[in-house]
């Protein structure tokens, strides 16, 4: 089974429920970072940890990721794996955030007394990928897609090695 790469999808998703409206700057870039190396870690344990659980499951894995080498699906390939090796080998990354604040206004009257004021307006945040397969999409749906990817690819591991023990 794979529970120990269950572990982790549990963690990545709470890092990911963590990138809300309105966090900017370095606690941004550590919640983004926390979430694309825990994408990347549920391949790897699921090989390291669960695989060596019986020989059922190293054979279901290894078939598992040859298949995972030969379709090359692009939310693997493209997003978490690029992504990852951007991040932890130069510290960049192709994800961006930023925010719109419109401001209101105040008209005077005659007396000096404001005679309208709008409302404040609410901010607009804006999280995006900049480059890559993936640009201009949120990054935070993007993620999402990538754990449900996850999820799926799991089922498939557990099926395989429920149906050859």
């Amino acid at each position: 089974m794979t529970a120990a790469a269950r572990e982790v999808l549990e963690d990545c998703r709470g890092a990911i429920d963590g990138l809300v409206d309105g966090i900017q700057g370095r606690d941004w870039r550590r919640q983004w970072i926390l979430s694309i190396v825990l994408l990347r870690a549920i391949g790897h344990v699921l090989d390291k940890v669960d695989g060596s659980r019986s020989s059922a499951a190293r054979a279901a894995i290894d078939k598992w990721w040859a298949g995972v080498k030969q379709a090359r699906p692009s939310i693997f390939w493209d997003f978490i794996e690029e992504e990852r090796n951007s991040v932890l080998k130069q510290y960049q990354s192709n994800a961006g955030q930023g925010v719109t604040v419109r401001l209101s206004g105040m008209q005077m009257g005659a007396n000096g007394a404001p005679s309208k004021v709008d409302p404040p307006m609410p901010a607009i945040y804006h999280y995006v990928l900049n480059d890559g397969p993936f640009k201009g999409r949120d990054h935070r749906d993007v993620l999402r897609k990538a754990l449900a990817w996850w999820e799926q690819q799991l089922a498939t591991v557990d099926e395989a090695i429920q149906g050859s023990a």
